[in-house]
């Protein structure tokens, strides 16, 4: 069952980092290197701990010593991967019309993926190119609606910002539930846009410069980094030995009161704790790996970094809320070797060291992800069999004062709309259906109120195969539950 809230004729949507939290349960990064935090296991760090729930190391399809992104699925299945240049699929070939994307596989940050707004299939991956070439701040547009669920880029290389630009990128929802907002920054200046159902803004939402920002050659490398609660960014200037801290508020979009801290080395990128309380920063090469930390009101009084291992080169938060650390040798060499803060919400005295623990090798570069996920979540996920009847459900609020009369189904195959008449003592409404082939259908039910005009569609997907286990439907129904399977 899906529950649809109406007030002042607006759907509520859920946001996820309050639910499933699995976007980031998938990790493609370095040298054919990977995470699955589906799969978990105990195991023996090099000082005979034993660590329990660890994540499983995979291989992946990248080939990459910075730069890349990865995305799954809210229930934590996996949908793509890329290092900037090109985009591969869950299965981890290439997908389809995936090369040739502008983003560079060494840029600190070469892209980012943000599900476009208002679209269950459709997801924007904005990429950024290395040291200063040419491309801009670019974004494409992938649909895992097309090639039976494993996707398309349908729009390539559209120009966000032209000129140059920096290796960086980040993105954050915005409180309103439905929308995101996307942050770059160049030397001096952060600029803001807005991700909404309508697009990617065409201007900067917020362009802001500080002259307290150092530039200097080689300041274009460096993470922006975001904490959970949207709140807090850090950004490292790397050549420039600063870390630039700055209030964001994700309701307006807005930067402001931004700082300047200097780092003992190279700030590379990093992490924020779960709790918000503490920024982790590794200094990435140049033969002084070496992570640091701080709390975020002494980096924001001036206060300084406190070092606290040797030899890791970045930290990713993971989905249980750890840090996952790469490291290289003094010779800048990738290895298979990993760290693990345990205890970032407390200072991040607890490392862990694990040796060969990478099925390739890693050296700078783990996965961007966006700082939060919005999504709508149906309770009930409408997988069938081809052939079989299914329910599709909705609830609907009638407490708003803006309850539709009717509800009008289609079911994306061709079969003739239905029409629901909806009354004041009945909130769950449902229709059963069948489906003769094979595929993805979007249902679509488009509420009506009593003068006629429409409220919001509500969509959801139905995901319909031909079932080859012999067990009775509810059975299957548990055992493929999604549309990604």
């Amino acid at each position: 069952m899906r529950k649809i809230i109406y007030l002042s004729t607006l759907i509520v949507l859920t946001q996820l980092n309050a639910l499933a939290q699995k976007e980031t349960a998938w990790w493609h990064f370095g040298f054919n290197s990977g995470f699955n935090f589906n799969s978990l296991s105990n195991v023996t760090a090099s000082d005979g701990t034993i660590v329990t729930d660890m994540p499983e190391s995979i291989s992946g399809p990248l080939y990459t010593e910075e730069g890349c992104f990865t995305l799954s699925t809210y229930d934590g299945q996996l949908l793509m991967s890329s290092d900037g240049r090109t985009v591969y699929d869950r299965n981890g070939n290439v997908m389809t019309n995936g090369t040739g994307l502008l983003g560079g596989s060494s840029a600190t940050q070469s892209g980012i993926v943000v599900p476009k707004p208002g679209s269950l299939t459709q997801y924007y991956i904005i990429t950024v190119p290395q040291a200063l070439a040419a491309g801009g701040v670019c974004y494409s547009v992938a649909d895992l609606s097309l090639n039976g669920g494993l996707g398309e880029i349908t729009s390539k290389n559209n120009v966000i910002l032209s000129g140059t630009v920096y290796e960086n990128i980040a993105a954050v929802p915005n409180t309103n539930g439905k929308d995101y907002w996307l942050i770059h920054r160049t030397a001096q200046t952060f600029y803001v846009w807005a991700i909404t159902s309508a697009g990617i803004s065409a201007t900067p939402h917020q362009t802001i410069t500080s002259s307290l920002i150092t530039t200097v050659t080689s300041s274009y490398v460096g993470e922006i980094i975001v904490s959970p609660d949207y709140t807090k960014l850090v950004t490292c200037t790397w050549a420039g030995y600063q870390i630039i801290s700055s209030d964001f508020n994700p309701a307006t979009g807005l930067i402001s009161d931004i700082k300047v801290q200097s780092f003992p080395l190279y700030p590379f990128g990093g992490s924020f704790s779960s709790n918000n309380k503490y920024i982790y920063v590794a200094s990435g090469y140049n033969g002084s790996a070496r992570a640091y930390v701080n709390t975020w009101d002494n980096l924001r009084a001036g206060v300084a970094f406190t070092a606290l291992s040797n030899g890791i080169t970045n930290l990713r938060r993971g989905m249980d809320n750890r840090l996952y650390g790469t490291s290289a040798l003094a010779s800048a060499k990738p290895t298979k070797n990993i760290y693990v803060v345990l205890n970032p919400d407390d200072g991040g005295t607890n490392i862990k060291y694990f040796p060969d623990y990478l099925k390739g090798t890693g050296y700078l570069g783990l996965p961007t992800f966006a700082a939060g996920f919005i999504r709508i979540i149906p309770k009930e996920q409408p997988f069938a069999c081809t052939a079989h009847n299914r329910t599709y459900s909705v609830e609907v609020d009638l407490s708003g004062g803006n309850a539709p009369s009717q509800l009008v189904w289609n079911f994306g195959d061709g079969t003739p709309n239905i029409t629901q008449t909806v009354n004041s003592t009945q909130s769950k409404y449902s229709q059963v259906h069948s489906y003769p082939n094979s595929g993805i259908y979007t249902i679509t039910i488009t509420p009506y109120k009593g003068d006629g005009t429409t409220i919001d569609d509500i969509t959801m997907q139905a995901n319909i195969v031909n079932c080859t286990l012999k067990s009775n439907r509810m059975t299957r129904s548990e055992l493929l539950n999604s549309k990604q399977q």
